[in-house]
């Protein structure tokens, strides 16, 4: 018996064979090439989602569908997880997915639509609701409106670049980029929270832009008296408020007039700092009538208002300039500078340091002084009242 070789398969085959017993190929004539049977794939588990490929001409036919259910007409219905160029990436998705599932329509929502959301989880209303914004509202609202390029983006796909663009905005100043740092960190712990992202990209974007707090320039005693003789013009009363109260521009334009309390004589709020919130400033003396003057229901800030209508942080800086000039001040203060004389008359006066740092918010240069939170609001008012 002698050997021939397979023309299909190349094995060695008897020649007095019909068929290679490797192939099936025949070797003689009148013998029919079997047919050969596909493998059958492995089928995927019931639930865990199906790979389709589209018909047609497509960049990226793959489709991975997920949650497929059958409507009250028969009709399957499913969750589209995405469209993908090749199956290899299409079955690396549906696997991701398959590892924690999670809903969808969640991943499809937009940064504008998940910051409505987060706010009325947050503030246990819409961001239009009406009535008057603490605040730290009025801070999420102003933050927000600087990130418009993101507003239509979905959330879960902006990546930590996207994110970081927000945050170098030349243009802003570090205390806005700050809160705009601040909003985004809560909305993407909202978002991990409820599944609507699958990690907190806001972690990753830094603020790189300088601090650009200005040291100012104080009134000096003369500019003050000036002020005080000229108390009664038009928003003089104002910058004595603030050059007595040491708060920073909107921590007390923007104070709830709730938190202004006329009969235990406090101020309640600050911003910026874990030091700043909520503190308690005694309301000095020399300001208390200024201040029961301008506390009027009829407008939402005790600062920005001109007795007849509310008015803009803006218009006030234009009042403020016009001030200064009637009482013959030419120097070019800035309303920060209130809060830099306050700070000044306070060390000139041996203000107990202590005291000093409460009444301004700033944190202390040792741990008592940080850690301190308990000190009599008469005591402060007492140390206050030296200026």
């Amino acid at each position: 018996m002698a050997l021939i070789t397979c023309p299909e398969c190349s094995g060695k085959v008897s020649d007095k064979a019909y068929s290679c017993p490797h192939c099936g190929y025949p070797m003689k004539e009148g013998i029919s090439v079997p047919s050969r049977q596909k493998r059958p794939g492995k089928r995927r588990r019931n639930g865990t989602g199906t790979v389709v490929k589209l018909s047609g001409k497509r960049r990226s036919p793959f489709q991975v569908r997920v949650n497929t259910r059958i409507d009250e007409w028969g009709y399957p219905r499913y969750d589209v997880l995405g469209n993908f160029p090749d199956r290899v990436s299409a079955d690396i998705a549906l696997a991701e997915y398959n590892k924690s599932p999670y809903d969808v329509g969640n991943r499809k929502k937009t940064f504008k639509e998940v910051f409505h959301e987060w706010y009325k989880w947050k503030y246990k209303k819409a961001v239009d609701a009406p009535g008057k914004k603490t605040s730290s509202q009025y801070c999420c609202v102003a933050a927000y409106k600087h990130c418009e390029a993101l507003h239509p983006c979905k959330l879960s796909e902006l990546t930590s670049l996207d994110l970081q663009a927000a945050l170098d905005q030349n243009n802003l100043s570090r205390s806005m980029l700050e809160h705009i740092k601040t909003l985004l960190n809560q909305m993407y712990r909202y978002a991990l929270q409820f599944e609507i992202v699958d990690k907190n990209r806001a972690e990753f974007a830094q603020i790189t832009k300088e601090d650009d707090t200005k040291k100012g320039v104080p009134f000096t005693e003369e500019e003050r008296k000036k002020l005080w003789d000229h108390k009664d013009a038009p928003f003089v009363d104002t910058i004595l408020i603030y050059i007595y109260s040491g708060w920073r521009i909107n921590e007390l334009a923007r104070m709830p007039l709730e938190d202004i309390d006329l009969q235990e004589r406090t101020f309640t709020g600050g911003l910026k700092t874990r030091q700043s919130r909520h503190r308690v400033v005694p309301i000095h003396s020399k300001i208390y009538g200024m201040v029961k003057a301008r506390h009027d229901p009829r407008f939402k800030s005790l600062i920005y208002h001109d007795g007849i209508r509310d008015i803009s942080e803006q218009d006030y800086r234009k009042y403020f300039k016009e001030a200064l000039l009637s009482c013959g001040i030419t120097t070019g203060h800035t309303p920060h500078d209130c809060r830099h004389t306050c700070n000044m008359m306070m060390d000139d006066a041996e203000v107990n340091r202590t005291a000093r740092y409460k009444i301004m918010g700033h944190a202390g240069k040792d741990v008592n002084e940080r850690t301190y939170s308990h000190k009599d609001i008469e005591k402060l008012r007492e140390e206050l009242e030296k200026i």
